[in-house]
């Protein structure tokens, strides 16, 4: 986010409106201008930064979150349900 501040003293600026909006799309950041001394935009500067700053958190919570349960299965083994000639056990109270 780029602000630029004391937007109320217009006739001393350095950097103009419209060179900054430009820098701030060139660059992919929120542009706002502020001002304490009539207190126009602070608390839109505040609110957009700390929304921003939820969602990157939310996001990088849901990517630590699925990279946890995500599994990796390895070749495993078979088993064969039709063969009764290994393994063979009685079956309940002794029978077969």
């Amino acid at each position: 986010m780029l602000v630029g501040n004391k937007s109320d003293l217009r006739h001393l600026r350095a950097v103009e409106t419209d060179e900054a909006m430009s820098f701030s799309e060139q660059h992919n950041l929120a542009f706002i201008e502020t001002s304490a001394l009539d207190a126009s935009g602070v608390d839109t500067a505040f609110q957009r930064i700390l929304t921003e700053i939820y969602r990157l958190m939310s996001r990088r919570n849901i990517q630590a979150e699925e990279a946890a349960n995500a599994t990796t299965l390895g070749d495993g083994q078979k088993i064969n349900l039709n063969d009764t000639s290994t393994n063979t056990k009685p079956g309940c109270c002794g029978t077969n």
